[in-house]
């Protein structure tokens, strides 16, 4: 499957509310209890993460369709960034979508020479997304407990990732 990406904008945000208002997606990809979205509050969720500088949220396209994004948060005092990656129509799950997606973000994330690694964390349980990120060159570092789920946490770096471009 072909796709592209581009800068996340408000705009589409309209296309968010239904993943986010999907019980079954947000198990996979959450910790928190969940909850559902207004339009307005996920448009006001969306207007403060899109404010916040060196924050990066980009939409993922096949053609003018938004099927899943990405975020990359800078980690405070670190040369880390932090990443989590959404395919939210569920049709395109196990496909190795989220495999590509990942290695063109890490890529592109090393592009800076400040950025030395990768970190996520992501449900013990969501057993795809872990092959994913295995796939993709990410280490398990630990674990904890957040609302009685456990989570691991992983890592990328650099190094590890002969398929990024080197700086």
């Amino acid at each position: 499957m072909s796709w592209t990406y581009r800068p996340m904008q408000l705009e589409d945000v309209p296309n968010l509310l239904d993943w986010y208002n999907d019980p079954d997606l947000h198990v996979t990809a959450n910790a928190k209890p969940f909850q559902s979205y207004t339009l307005k509050e996920l448009t006001d969720y969306w207007k403060d993460k899109l404010g916040r500088p060196k924050y990066r949220y980009y939409a993922i396209l096949s053609g003018n369709k938004l099927i899943g994004r990405v975020g990359l948060k800078p980690i405070r005092g670190t040369a880390s960034v932090e990443y989590s990656v959404m395919i939210g129509e569920s049709v395109l799950h196990s496909r190795g979508l989220g495999t590509e997606i990942t290695r063109k973000m890490i890529e592109e994330t090393f592009e800076d020479p400040l950025i030395e690694s990768v970190y996520l964390t992501v449900r013990e349980d969501n057993k795809r997304a872990i092959r994913c990120y295995e796939k993709c060159g990410f280490r398990y570092l630990g674990s904890f407990v957040e609302n009685g789920v456990t989570m691991l946490e992983m890592s990328v770096t650099r190094m590890d990732v002969p398929w990024a471009k080197a700086n």
